[in-house]
């Protein structure tokens, strides 16, 4: 590429404040040749409820995103090898639940404390027709069915 401004860097020739766009904003949803943004890949269905699993669930309730569902019951977390990265393991009496988890449990229709214990999973299982045994084992199909919901609701 040459640069036929000589008194112009490349940097500041493709700042968008160069091209005449403010801010990011336009260049976030339209490139500059005019074709919407490119979509985010779907959501791996792997059975695994890890960051990425948690940030689809926080933009589809409309929460601030960061990927952690915080201040879960540590008892919790060795029974349940599919809830993978992510997750806040604290001392059961510490535990004050996560705003993902109350809102996970209201779609569900049980108790909204925003802790994932048996009765939440159990009630995931229930929807996704999966045996209630109230636990998500690793690469669990009750996770699995969750994050191609979410891919579903993404338009994956």
């Amino acid at each position: 590429m040459t640069i036929e401004r000589t008194g112009m860097s490349r940097r500041r020739l493709l700042t968008p404040a160069a091209v005449g766009v403010p801010a990011m904003g336009v260049l976030g949803a339209v490139n500059l040749l005019g074709a919407p943004a490119a979509k985010a890949a779907p959501l791996a269905t792997d059975g695994y409820w890890g960051v990425e699993t948690t940030r689809a669930l926080q933009k589809l309730y409309h929460l601030r995103v960061n990927g952690w569902v915080l201040s879960q019951p540590a008892s919790w977390a060795a029974s349940n090898p599919g809830l993978a990265g992510g997750w806040e393991w604290v001392s059961d009496a510490g535990a004050r639940g996560s705003g993902v988890i109350i809102n996970l449990q209201g779609m569900l229709g049980v108790a909204t404390d925003g802790l994932i214990g048996p009765t939440t999973i159990r009630a995931m299982q229930g929807r996704y027709g999966v045996a209630q045994d109230g636990v998500l084992d690793d690469g669990s199909l009750t996770i699995m069915r969750l994050q191609a919901e979410l891919n579903a609701v993404n338009g994956y």
